[in-house]
């Protein structure tokens, strides 16, 4: 398996950020609670998935790749559930945020076809959802909540490049 990945041509500015986010989530697995450590584990996968599929370069088939996403989603959602149970509302509120994105990611890769319809749309909801953890950023760093700040900052510069070439391929299917 791990010969699997090194086979595969990877920008070094997708690396580096691989990097980053992994020893992000292992900070987040010393330094926080365990709820942060699994919601930060179970992102990083989820995003690794993400971007083998956009990139075509997946060691999984269709059904077991949606299965394993299925699973990580769950778990994130329970994750979520625990904020709320907690009372941590920016948690909530990004977690909410970041659960959008997910969900127009999924609908990039199973409907790519319905998303080529409504590209405008979804475009505008994809720059709003972005627009939103732009704004989470900015809460933390108003409350002085570095590592929050760092942690938001990374993800979505991640997601954003899965974002820009999931949108490439759709590209090259329509054409």
């Amino acid at each position: 398996m791990f010969k699997y990945f090194l086979s595969i041509p990877y920008p070094r500015f997708k690396l580096a950020i691989a990097g980053l986010i992994t020893l992000n989530a292992l900070v987040y697995a010393i330094a926080d609670t365990m709820t942060s450590a699994v919601d930060a584990m179970a992102w990083l996968v989820l995003l690794v998935l993400y971007e083998l599929e956009a990139n075509g370069a997946t060691p999984l088939n269709e059904n077991k790749l949606h299965g394993v996403r299925y699973v990580l989603i769950v778990v994130i959602a329970l994750v979520f559930v625990s904020y709320v149970h907690d009372n941590e509302w920016l948690d909530v509120v990004n977690s909410a945020l970041w659960f959008t994105l997910i969900a127009l990611l999924e609908l990039e890769v199973r409907w790519p076809d319905e998303v080529l319809k409504y590209r405008e749309s979804y475009w505008l909801a994809t720059v709003a959802v972005f627009a939103g953890l732009i704004g989470m950023v900015i809460a933390w760093a108003w409350q002085a909540a570095w590592l929050d700040v760092y942690d938001a900052m990374l993800w979505i510069v991640a997601f954003a490049s899965i974002e820009v070439d999931i949108f490439q391929l759709l590209q090259r299917r329509q054409a």
